[in-house]
């Protein structure tokens, strides 16, 4: 449904599985109301601010929000960024030395491979850019993937340095639309590479993996990977 000019089929399908989840979420989320468990939708459902809650529109976007933001584009990072590693075993043996380089190491290769490389933007006022007049109204793609190997913004863009500092990459976007969930994807990738590296010292790569069929959220369909001990 995120990419251009879908086909009618995958457009109606969307239009389906959108009201299909709705009509689920609203359900529970009166359930939680009345019974309120341990979970994230409980505590949605029993949010108040001086006596104001969330409506059940409100509280049904917000989980749809949670689970496509939180979900699609950390599983592509995660699967991304370790298929570059694979395909850069000398930055891999230094990861797997260091562990402290987690953090940046993950700044570095979302700049790298990013999981969102293009969004759509519309301009606000006339501008101009490069010499080029874009009018208010206009529909712009901006192509943050090429954003992150700008040679004014980055040293050595083409090299993958796990340690570069500084690092403005755009992968999360920028000003007001910077991505509100960027902290809790940092954090999840963080848990994940540590617990990885930790566990799993020895994963390697069983073949290349293929890519998903499109290209604004980009992330393959799978990474067959295995350990000695799985040999």
């Amino acid at each position: 449904m995120y990419e251009l000019n879908p086909p009618l089929e995958s457009q109606e399908k969307s239009v389906a599985a959108s009201r299909a989840f709705s009509a689920y979420l609203r359900d529970l989320a009166r359930a939680r109301r009345v019974e309120p468990r341990g979970d994230l939708i409980s505590g949605l459902a029993q949010v108040a601010d001086e006596g104001d809650v969330l409506t059940e529109g409100e509280l049904v976007g917000t989980c749809a929000l949670l689970l496509n933001a939180g979900h699609e584009a950390s599983v592509n990072g995660a699967g991304n960024a370790w298929w570059t590693l694979f395909r850069h075993p000398d930055a891999l043996a230094r990861l797997r030395a260091d562990h402290a380089l987690v953090p940046s190491a993950l700044e570095e290769l979302l700049r790298w491979d990013t999981p969102l490389p293009m969004f759509e933007r519309w301009v606000l006022e006339d501008i101009e850019v490069g010499g080029v007049r874009i009018e208010r109204g206009t529909e712009l793609a901006l192509q943050f993937a090429s954003a992150n190997r700008d040679p004014d913004a980055f040293d050595d863009p083409e090299a993958l340095h796990l340690d570069r500092d500084p690092n403005p990459y755009l992968s999360f976007g920028a000003g007001i639309h910077y991505c509100l969930g960027a902290p809790l994807a940092k954090l999840e990738l963080g848990i994940l590479f540590t617990r990885i590296l930790e566990r799993m010292p020895d994963l390697e790569l069983l073949a290349e993996p293929r890519w998903k069929p499109t290209f604004i959220l980009r992330g393959l369909e799978g990474l067959p990977v295995r350990t000695r001990a799985s040999r």
